[in-house]
């Protein structure tokens, strides 16, 4: 039989070089780690008591190579550890999270390492050292077993564990030069186990200055609050452990708050919450700051296996620390959030009078699902949008039920009439603040071109290109997409407010002008002249692609006065009906335009200011009923009319056209926009 032979140096090459400081320092975690767990299993309940560890370590700088060692009375290198230590991917330990691999971490990460153990055999004590090496074969070496000549009770068993020098560029450019830092990442990576009632004291040595814990840690502790088997529906059952802590805690951290992830009692991600709970410190002095831990099997088993991360999508995090642990932390957190609430409060009774349509309850309700934190007024719209757009679903599946039941015959009389009440209440509610969305929207647009207007009408020269943009923007009804480099394509505007000029264009979309595509997409540059694609183009709109009704319109800038005798809008307007008739064009998508002059209408509209040429060349055609716009209809040609309408009356007619919504909405006549 034929074994297969196992690469260790290939396989340590290939394992996950450190990307930050906290990455480098896992190898030493492991010792360290290991030294957790070695007296615990020696001394168990009473291991806060009389387990000991020593973490001695001397940062890389210019003077002094690295240098570190992990000393435990723990249960030592026995026969069956040392067994599991010479076996790769051993399960020796997987109870409590033991991967089996963190000993090759040591390998890529060390240049030397060298390890001491007193273990306990049949009632005597042996001593065990070797030195551990990167190779395939006899990674063992200078092993050497000896039993002490006293008994058991005069020696204590554990691990002496020595490490120096740092092997590759990976490990050296990113573990931590300053102590301080050094500190930090051990605080945060075994705050889990500090804080639980089974931690052994454990000194850390770094460059001399010394720390202890989990003294260090349960200091700065000040309200600890745990919530035990949180029951989830897709990550099991969870534990959360709530701290108010100093915020010394938090100083070398990139971050005010944070939840740990811990997987078998180690930090695997630290995720900050400043933004979510839009807090600073707090507290009567404002030195406090808040931590949490987050445990469950969930974690223990998506953990890779160096601990670095886990092994699912980083949505998962948002989802557990906003679906599972938030509503605990907003309790925990009660006071220092009240003010912020507040504050919160204003900007969501901003969003839904502006949009009515995302509000589905009173300002406090909607509050429920926000974050805590959220103070942008976008972020806001969205959240409630998602929230509603999720009621809307649920809605629809229980009339979409009722309605089943009813065909089915499996209905009384009363749940009937339960179920169509309730149907139209909601129907009649969500309408109702879609409308008044619609409505304010309408409002705002017309005051504010009318603003905009009148800055035209006050402007000497003939051009205002940054006013021509804003406008362009409202009543164009295509936009010049870039793509590529230097690429550009014309499409239909996904949305335009030429109701302002008939109500007939509102649903109607963008299909052809009678400049080419080409021509538009190359003279067009939205930061340049917007009014190379606005002004002075007769543009296509229908509001389906075969339908018998088409509608022209073009735009003259506002305030212009003169014209040269070749830009008569009407001839410009009948010149681009003859082209649509032939059949020649196409349409914004590239397919050919087919027309028929006896079944199609031809609804045209010139926007301009009625002086000048543009007076002269109109004088004969009819006024409209008001007298302020004039009428042409041909007699041969084409079927439909050209309507003229001065950009006064654009404002004037849609005010008036919208008035009783306006007044049944209480938004009044005065303009937003104007200065008190």
């Amino acid at each position: 039989m034929t074994s297969l032979k196992s690469d260790i140096v290939k396989r340590v090459e290939r394992l996950p070089k450190p990307t930050r400081a906290s990455e480098a320092m896992i190898p030493l975690f492991e010792a360290i780690s290991n030294s957790i767990h070695s007296t615990i299993e020696k001394y168990e309940d009473n291991v806060n008591n009389v387990g000991k560890i020593e973490v001695e370590i001397v940062l890389p700088s210019k003077d002094n190579s690295f240098h570190a060692s992990v000393v435990d009375n723990g249960i030592g290198l026995n026969e069956k550890n040392y067994v599991a230590f010479i076996t790769t991917d051993t399960d020796n330990k997987i109870t409590i999270g033991g991967k089996g691999v963190g000993r090759l971490l040591w390998l890529d990460c060390f240049e030397r390492i060298k390890i001491d153990s007193n273990f306990e055999k049949n009632g005597s004590i042996f001593y065990r050292k070797f030195e551990f090496l990167l190779s395939n074969t006899n990674q063992i070496s200078n092993e050497t077993i000896d039993k002490l000549d006293s008994d058991a009770g005069s020696f204590s068993t554990g691990v002496s564990i020595f490490f120096e020098g740092l092997k590759s560029s990976e490990y050296k450019n990113k573990f931590p030069s300053r102590s301080q830092y050094a500190f930090q990442y051990i605080a945060s990576h075994f705050l889990p186990a500090f804080i639980s009632d089974k931690s052994p004291k454990m000194a850390v040595i770094i460059n001399g200055e010394t720390k202890n814990y989990p003294e260090e840690i349960k200091s700065f502790i000040s309200n600890e609050r745990t919530e035990e088997n949180i029951d989830t529906h897709d990550y099991g059952v969870m534990r959360l452990v709530m701290m108010e802590c100093d915020k010394l805690l938090s100083s070398d951290l990139k971050g005010n708050h944070f939840i740990h992830f811990i997987a078998h009692d180690r930090t695997v991600v630290s995720q900050k919450l400043d933004g979510k709970l839009g807090i600073k410190y707090f507290g009567d002095n404002g030195d406090r700051a808040f931590h949490a831990c987050v445990y469950g099997d969930y974690l223990d088993t998506h953990v890779n296996q160096e601990r670095t991360s886990f092994v699912f999508e980083d949505s998962v995090i948002d989802n557990i620390i906003n679906k599972v642990c938030f509503e605990y932390i907003e309790k925990f957190l009660e006071e220092p959030l009240k003010e912020h609430r507040e504050k919160q409060q204003q900007v969501v009774t901003t969003v839904v009078n502006e949009y009515p349509s995302v509000s589905f309850g009173e300002i406090k309700e909607l509050q429920k699902h926000l974050p805590s934190g959220e103070l942008v007024d976008d972020a806001i719209y969205g959240h409630l949008s998602r929230e509603r757009f999720r009621r809307d679903q649920k809605q629809k599946v229980k009339i979409r039920a009722a309605l089943k039941k009813m065909k089915e015959g499996d209905f009384s009389a009363e749940d009937f009439n339960d179920t169509i009440k309730e149907a139209s209440n909601y129907i009649e509610d969500s309408e109702k603040k879609s409308l008044a969305e619609y409505i304010v929207r309408r409002k705002v647009v017309i005051d504010f071109i009318e603003i905009l207007l009148q800055k035209f009408q006050d402007e000497e020269k003939d051009s205002s290109f940054q006013r021509e943009d804003l406008l362009h923007s409202f009543i164009c009804p295509m936009r010049v997409n870039t793509f590529g480099d230097t690429g550009k394509k014309v499409k239909a505007a996904s949305s335009h407010d030429l109701w302002l000029v008939d109500e007939r264009l509102t649903f109607a979309q963008y299909f052809s002008s009678d400049a080419s595509f080409n021509d538009l997409s190359k003279t067009y540059d939205s930061e340049d002249r917007p009014d190379l694609i606005l002004f002075d183009k007769v543009h296509g709109l229908r509001e389906r692609e075969n339908g018998s009704k088409v509608l022209l319109i073009e735009f003259k800038r506002p305030g212009r006065k003169t014209y040269n005798n070749d830009e008569n809008p009407q001839m410009q307007v009948e010149r681009y009906i003859k082209r649509l008739l032939d059949n020649k064009e196409l349409d914004v998508n590239g397919r050919p335009i087919k027309l028929t002059q006896q079944n199609t209408v031809f609804h045209c509209y010139i926007v301009a200011d009625i002086v000048g040429k543009l007076d002269e060349w109109t004088y004969s055609w009819t006024p409209t009923f008001d007298g302020r716009g004039r009428l042409y209809q041909p007699r041969n040609g084409f079927n439909g009319y050209i309507e003229l309408i001065g950009w006064d009356m654009i404002i004037e007619d849609a005010r008036e056209r919208n008035k009783a919504f306006f007044d049944r909405a209480g938004l009044g006549v005065e303009n937003y926009f104007e200065s008190d």
